[in-house]
């Protein structure tokens, strides 16, 4: 395992050529802080700076100009991409929002599991894992019955120890854990969890990125042999 950066981001995004990532960058005049966006480069193994709106394309995709405008928070918030070009976007608070190609917020609510917010999204047809740490658990969302149907894991339960990010890799989801500090592996065929990668701290986030996993613990970026 080799460290590419040596701090937590605030936010990874995959790239074709490597990730972008989102970093503090000190506050302004009001207190408010300030950010920073760098991307790291597989080619080169440097990280240069690059403009907001580079990060956004890669983030929301087509429609990132209309998408990034109607977020107040476009940072915490988890991207993926459903049937016919749709956009979920999930909050840490529990908010979902599915954006059609063009960028239309077609629809919002509030999402949680146990009267526990989800967070993070990986899609499946017309449904969306998402995560619930409160409740050690990752749940599917049907858009089409508009619920959740579907768990896996529970607050008993420590086979998934406070999940918070699931992301899907061919028929496979991979859930980064927080307390178990691990990466668990859900086969979309059977749904049986498996250990992926086990680590010596938090889990946050698992990417793959040309043919590279990285990964984002507590102490930074690190990319797997």
């Amino acid at each position: 395992m080799k460290q590419l950066l040596g701090f937590m981001p605030l936010d990874i995004v995959p790239h074709p050529e490597g990730f972008i990532v989102v970093i503090p960058d000190g506050k302004d005049e009001r207190g408010k802080l300030k950010l920073a966006f760098r991307f790291f480069n597989f080619t080169t193994n440097k990280i240069q700076k690059v403009r907001r709106h580079f990060y956004a394309q890669y983030k929301f995709g087509h429609a990132y100009l209309e998408i990034a405008s109607q977020i107040k928070d476009y940072i915490t918030c988890s991207v993926c991409e459903g049937p016919r070009g749709y956009i979920n976007v999930v909050f840490p608070t529990g908010e979902i929002g599915i954006f059609d190609y063009a960028g239309t917020l077609i629809w919002t609510g509030d999402l949680s599991y146990h009267g526990r917010p989800v967070r993070s999204c990986a899609p499946e047809d017309n449904f969306i894992w998402c995560a619930v740490p409160d409740e050690n658990a990752i749940v599917r969302y049907s858009k089409k019955l508009q619920r959740i149907d579907f768990r896996i894991g529970n607050i008993k339960s420590d086979t998934i120890g406070r999940p918070m990010a699931v992301s899907r890799i061919g028929n496979n989801l991979y859930v980064c854990c927080k307390t178990s500090m691990n990466i668990k592996k859900i086969s979309l065929d059977n749904y049986v969890a498996t250990d992926y990668k086990k680590f010596e701290e938090p889990v946050l986030r698992y990417l793959r990125v040309a043919g590279r996993e990285i990964v984002v613990l507590s102490s930074g970026v690190y990319m797997l042999d």
